[in-house]
């Protein structure tokens, strides 16, 4: 083959190749768009994604559909994830804090966060809160630790799989109070829920989303909430530091996120109908409910939360959660 047939084949590949990728992109979707949840239905990442499918999917022009893949402290989840097409067909949803707090008490062992495509965050929200039922004889906070001190041994809060940011929330602020919590783990917010209302755990650790309601209808109070100011919807209860707790609490949001190889048109396509999609009315009004500021975070300014994360709170996590040697 000559020079000039050689560089008549390249230029047609090259063509061929950017005709394929722009015409992949402008039939996205061409089927309906799954988004995993790697906790159990009834949580805050499952409300989210549930507030969410129907804007995204307006957006897009296609069909969201949520799927549950709880178990193995969202490795199970992940694992499938990281082997689904990069067509932009399979999301993930959930936040970096509570991924990276598993791999760095490790359950995982693979940096995700530098493989698979971030594609931005709906909002913020309190991390965490301490809820307890409305009849239990501990009203606040320091009225538990009292509790917990008159009767060692017997305290136990639930909260979502273990070795990840809420059990530690619960060891932190436990060793900070100087009394003996044992940690209930749970597939969510959802189970640990129940297990609360159902006498079966002394207290939980649980997003602000998801004590908000039952504090609302008056089945529990919230003890305390990690967030660096007060919750206007719920502004008698205290924070974290107010009460002396010597823990540092990052702020929540959800990610949403696509498989690794994912085409960056897609991505960005994706990207800037998740923009759209969380100022959707109705998105925004359920987000509110569920104690969540619907505020968009672009992937490039989410990288200082992710190395803050890696470098601050992973070691914190890594030295409370030590590895076990693998066999």
């Amino acid at each position: 083959m000559n020079r000039r047939k050689v560089l008549l084949t390249l230029v047609a590949g090259a063509l061929a190749a950017a005709f394929t990728h722009g015409a992949a992109a402008q039939q996205y979707p061409s089927k309906p768009i799954r988004i995993i949840v790697p906790f159990a239905a009834g949580g805050a990442n499952d409300l989210n994604g549930r507030s969410l499918q129907i804007p995204l999917g307006k957006v897009l022009g296609g069909t969201v559909i949520v799927e549950n893949l709880p178990g193995a402290s969202t490795k199970l989840a992940m694992d499938q994830f990281m082997k689904a097409a990069p067509d932009g067909h399979t999301l993930f949803l959930a936040g970096h804090g509570a991924l990276m707090g598993y791999y760095f008490s490790g359950i995982y062992d693979y940096k995700f966060w530098d493989q698979l495509v971030l594609l931005g965050q709906t909002g913020r929200m309190p991390w965490v809160a301490i809820e307890a039922r409305a009849d239990a004889p501990y009203k606040t906070w320091p009225e538990l630790v009292e509790y917990a001190k008159k009767n060692p041994g017997k305290l136990s809060a639930g909260g979502p799989a273990p070795g990840g940011m809420m059990e530690l929330t619960v060891i932190e602020t436990a060793k900070s109070a100087g009394i003996d919590v044992t940690y209930i783990p749970f597939k969510g917010g959802g189970p640990s829920g129940a297990a609360l209302l159902g006498g079966h755990i002394a207290y939980r650790v649980a997003q602000g989303s998801e004590v908000y309601p039952n504090v609302r209808a008056g089945k529990t109070r919230a003890l305390a909430i990690g967030f660096p100011t007060r919750m206007p919807e719920m502004p008698d209860v205290p924070t974290f530091k107010e009460l002396g707790m010597k823990f540092e609490v990052p702020v929540f949001g959800f990610d949403l996120w696509a498989p690794p190889g994912t085409p960056s048109a897609i991505a960005t396509q994706i990207t800037k109908a998740l923009e759209q999609a969380i100022k959707d009315p109705d998105y925004i009004k359920a987000s509110k409910a569920l104690v969540y500021d619907p505020v968009f975070t672009a992937p490039a300014d989410l990288k200082e939360s992710i190395r803050h994360m890696e470098t601050v709170v992973g070691p914190k996590m890594a030295a409370t959660f030590p590895p076990e040697p693998k066999k």
